[in-house]
Parts: C-alpha cells; sequence; structure tokens
C-alpha cells in the first residue's frame, strides 16, 4: 500500500473493510497539528464517528441484518460526519445554516478521494445517500428511495442520534458542555428553555437547531429525537444508556417539560427499518442517481427529523 490510501483504496469493503479504517484516519491525520493533535471540536468529532460505526454495527446486528450488511453499516457510520473536518476548519463551526450542508460535503469529499470505487456500483449509492442525508430534515430527504438505500439511511441516522445524545450528557456531567459555543457559537451555556422551542418540542414533536438560544434548548432537542428512531433496537438502546433519565436530571422541572417527557416515555416503538420499507424491492443493474425516485421505491418515515 502507498503513503496515500486515499487513492489506492482499490478492494471493496467486503475484501477488505480494515482500508476504510486506514483512509479514514489518513485523512483526519490531514487536520493535526505538527505535535499530531487535533483542535478539540475535531478530536471529538474523530471519536464520534468511531462510536456511530459501532452503534451502527450494534443496532444492525440487533435488526436481523446478515453480516454483509452489518460490515456496510459499520462502514457507512464511520465516514458519516466526514464532512465535519473541513467544515469546521474552514469555518470553525459545526451550524450547517450559517457554513455548509456537511452531509452534502461528506459525499462530494469521498466521491473526490475515489470511495465509490471501494464500495462498489451496489453499494455506493446507499452510501452516498446515508452520508448525504443523514443530518437533513424529513422534507429534504428525496421522497422515494428504494428499501435498502431507505433501510441504510434509517439505521446511520439512528446510531448518529444514539451517540450525540449521550456524548452531550456526559459532557454536560462533566463541565456544563463548555466545549459547546465553539462549536456552535449561536447558543448560550444557559440552562433556561426558550419558550418558543419548548412550544416547537410539544407541538410538533422536533426543534429547529436555528431556533436554539441555550444549553438547555439543545437538550430539549436531544429528548424530541426519541420520536425519531426508525430501528426498534436503537430506541432501546437510548433506554438501556438512560438518555430519558439522564436527561430530566440536567433540565429544569416544569409542567411542560413533565409533558414531553411523558409524550417520549409513553411513545409507540419504531418498526425495525424505515416504514414500508420490506415492500420496496431493489434494482442494483438499473439503479438511477444516487436518492432519486424508483418506480419500486418506497417513502420514508416522515416523522419530522430535525436537521443537526
Amino acid at each position: 500500500m502507498s503513503n496515500d490510501p486515499a487513492r489506492t483504496l482499490k478492494p471493496t469493503v467486503e475484501q477488505a473493510p480494515h482500508l476504510l479504517r486506514e483512509w479514514f484516519d489518513h485523512y483526519v491525520d490531514r487536520f493535526r497539528a505538527p505535535d499530531g493533535s487535533l483542535p478539540p471540536a475535531l478530536e471529538l468529532k474523530y471519536r464520534h464517528s468511531l462510536r456511530v460505526a459501532a452503534d451502527a454495527r450494534a443496532v444492525a446486528k440487533a435488526a436481523g441484518w446478515p453480516s454483509p450488511r452489518i460490515r456496510l453499516a459499520e462502514a457507512c457510520g464511520l465516514v458519516h460526519d466526514v464532512g465535519r473536518f473541513a467544515q469546521y476548519a474552514d469555518h470553525g463551526s459545526f451550524n450547517d445554516a450559517d457554513t455548509l450542508d456537511h452531509g452534502a460535503a461528506g459525499r462530494k469529499l469521498l466521491e473526490n478521494e475515489g470511495l465509490p470505487e471501494h464500495f462498489g456500483p451496489a453499494l455506493w449509492p446507499q452510501v452516498a445517500c446515508a452520508v448525504a442525508y443523514h443530518n437533513r430534515g424529513t422534507a429534504d430527504i428525496p421522497p422515494g428511495i428504494d428499501g435498502p438505500t431507505a433501510d441504510l439511511l434509517g439505521l446511520i441516522r439512528d446510531a448518529d442520534k444514539l451517540d450525540i445524545m449521550d456524548l452531550v450528557l456526559r459532557s454536560v456531567a462533566r463541565d456544563g458542555f463548555s466545549d459547546l459555543p465553539d462549536m456552535l457559537p449561536h447558543i448560550r451555556l444557559d440552562r433556561a428553555v426558550t419558550p418558543d422551542v419548548l412550544t416547537q418540542a410539544l407541538s410538533t414533536r422536533s426543534v429547529a437547531i436555528g431556533t436554539l438560544h441555550t444549553l438547555s434548548d439543545f437538550l430539549v432537542m436531544i429528548a424530541t429525537w426519541f420520536h425519531d428512531f426508525n430501528n426498534r433496537a436503537a430506541r432501546q438502546m437510548a433506554v438501556e444508556r438512560g438518555i430519558v433519565q439522564r436527561l430530566r436530571q440536567v433540565l429544569p422541572d416544569s409542567p411542560a417539560l413533565g409533558r414531553l417527557f411523558q409524550a417520549i416515555t409513553t411513545s409507540a416503538d419504531p418498526p425495525d427499518g424505515m416504514q414500508g420499507a420490506a415492500e420496496c424491492e431493489q434494482d442494483d443493474d438499473n439503479a438511477p442517481h444516487p436518492c432519486t425516485p424508483k418506480e419500486t421505491a418506497c417513502r420514508l418515515n416522515t416523522r419530522p427529523m430535525p436537521p443537526r
């Protein structure tokens, strides 16, 4: 292997999955200082990517996916946030609204780095769709996506949420999430909940990140993600990690927040996979451009999914 895995990644993800991790580490190294360190925000994203890969694998396994699909989910989890590194290096922020769409940027980066060849023509469209749309609101996702692609997208969105929920709560417990303003400069480290944010959460079961003003607003948004899970296994993992109880401990006590948590704990479990995906058919040999409608395509789960 040459010194640049980005240009020599010839075997497929099935033949040599470890090469993708080598490529990813090599890419992240571009953002390291001469002493080998990453900026704290990028170190956080690097570790987040590794954990999302592990969570994607765990959710896929619990959902009964076959081994090749489990490996694909893990690989996609690893690169889902690859667009974050240049975003932060160039703009000093993870706020997509003020900088760029990190999902779309990540997909373009993977294309420029030759990753489609690594995944192959059958799998690359699925990976491209999952990376490009993992961070988008439901209204922004194309209305028709084939079943396997919808399932992978839903699973990556779930794994991403799982780690963000846990990461944020650990950061709050450690130091009040002192790094949050470095990543999202428009958010203050304030424990008050903005009334409009709480109204959004109760009426729409989602919160737009652009409306957040305080740390507690951010925590309320995370709480609404419980309505968003596409896989029963992912929701169960969130329950096992005590996410709801930990959120309640760090948010103010109020009747309105009590209603929010009541709605979360009593909502029904999601099905395993995007709604209707089981009825979709796959046609890899004649697949259109990733994420474009097909006659046999199903619709994604239409529950609100806030952009992040």
